[in-house]
């Protein structure tokens, strides 16, 4: 029985499970941390209502693409599959039917949707978005 997609991309670039929680979690607590932070500028502004969302899914944007800038930095080019497995558990971009890699001299090698975890990842809508409404909320009360 020939190797799956998934094996020989493991094979080709292994992760680390470690590796990989470790980068998780760094991931998780700096968009919580942001959340917060942004949470009590929104309510130091005194944001209310969708422009206080606005201003959390903006600076999360900002924050994401800053990290994803020093994520490319960092690998040399090669981008978050290089920390992050992506969809499909790791499946590498450009592996045909046959198990052979193709085009690898223009795009190297990269996980399928690796991006995906370091701008979604994290909790960005679930643990730092509470964390920005807790922030939010507990400023704005306390300065009216």
């Amino acid at each position: 029985m020939p190797p799956t997609k998934q094996e020989l991309s493991l094979l080709i670039k292994p992760l680390v499970p470690e590796s990989v929680q470790h980068n998780n979690r760094v991931l998780s607590q700096l968009h919580s941390l942001t959340a917060f932070l942004l949470g009590l500028s929104a309510g130091i502004l005194a944001l209310q209502s969708s422009t206080g969302f606005l201003f959390y899914f903006a600076g999360t944007v900002l924050v994401s693409g800053l990290f994803h800038i020093l994520i490319i930095v960092r690998s040399g080019g090669k981008g978050a599959g290089v920390f992050f497995p992506g969809t499909n558990g790791g499946e590498i971009e450009g592996i045909d039917e046959s198990g052979k890699i193709r085009n690898v001299a223009k795009a190297g090698v990269q996980r399928k949707g690796a991006w995906k975890d370091v701008w979604f990842g994290g909790g960005v809508f679930s643990e730092a978005l509470s964390g920005f409404i807790l922030g939010w909320a507990g400023v704005g009360g306390v300065l009216r």
